[in-house]
């Protein structure tokens, strides 16, 4: 099989490249990571990340917690994200004296003793690496979720005060949902007794895309502005998560230095509620047409 191995920068972590690189190829399987290619300008190492990781069986991925003041370690988050978003199967590896640099609550992760590695993360990477078993179930795993993995899933944050865009955005949005294209979430999905914070949160985490319908009552929710938005704008400065605004009705949406910088799907000074009814039909399609772009 064909191995990346998703690792920090620096020679901080050569040790353990050392010791993955001699379990990975005791079991007969080839191992890469990014450091081994050589950017070009037609060809820089990023392209070349990417192409690995789609064309790589399994990846081993080191998500021990890094100090970002020493300059290394951004590229696990990146190529972490890549292997996600393409479904591929990943084994992470953790230094067990530090803390995670990313959430691996779904996986099954190996944690190692840096004065040990020959019996915490050889032993272990081969003992799974070697049983046929255990590297057909993450494989088999990945075949399961195969028809899942191009479903985006889209949050929309809104103002309860804004219910009738909202239930017009759905209606524009309903075919792709029919096609199995998008997720869309709401928190009209939560069911009574339900434990609606973990739902919304569990909602914030997995979308990809992000709809914010904004007014004055949007900028005024204390919930919004304080639960929904930091995780919201947070992916989309580290992670890439799509931001799609619209300005309902009239509001502070240019002043405000969180939202501003995203491009609004509409003028700010041409809300919906100033707009005649075709007008409103328009900017919902220029959303479709978005989405469509995005799914594909």
């Amino acid at each position: 099989m064909n191995i990346f191995l998703i690792i920090p920068f620096k020679s901080e972590f050569e040790d353990v490249y050392e010791v993955v690189k001699l379990a990975v190829s005791s079991v007969g399987h080839t191992i890469t990571r990014a450091e081994d290619f050589v950017s070009t300008k037609t060809n820089p190492i990023r392209k070349q990340v990417e192409k690995a990781i789609t064309e790589c069986d399994i990846l081993i991925a080191d998500v021990t917690k890094y100090d970002m003041t020493k300059g290394f370690g951004s590229n696990v988050r990146s190529e972490f994200l890549i292997a996600q978003t393409l479904n591929k199967p990943i084994i992470p590896i953790c230094d067990r004296g530090t803390d995670l640099s990313i959430d691996i609550s779904h996986y099954q992760a190996i944690l190692y003793d840096r004065l040990r590695m020959q019996e915490t993360l050889v032993r272990p990477l081969v003992s799974y690496l070697s049983r046929n078993k255990s590297v057909e179930f993450l494989l088999e795993k990945t075949k399961d979720n195969k028809a899942q993995k191009n479903v985006k899933s889209i949050f929309v944050s809104y103002s309860h005060t804004d219910t009738e865009y909202l239930d017009r955005l759905k209606i524009h949005l309903k075919p792709f949902e029919k096609k199995g294209q998008i997720d869309l979430w709401v928190d009209t999905k939560i069911k009574a007794g339900e434990k609606w914070r973990e739902k919304i949160n569990n909602a914030l985490e997995k979308s990809v895309i992000a709809i914010l319908l904004i007014s004055a009552d949007f900028l005024a929710s204390d919930f919004i502005i304080d639960n929904e938005l930091p995780p919201i704008l947070k992916a989309a400065e580290e992670n890439g998560k799509v931001i799609l605004p619209i300005i309902v009705k009239p509001c502070r949406f240019t002043s405000d230095e969180n939202l501003n910088r995203f491009q609004a799907i509409n003028d700010p000074k041409h809300p919906l509620s100033k707009l005649n009814e075709n007008d409103k039909e328009e900017t919902y399609v220029k959303v479709a047409d978005l989405i469509d772009n995005l799914v594909k």
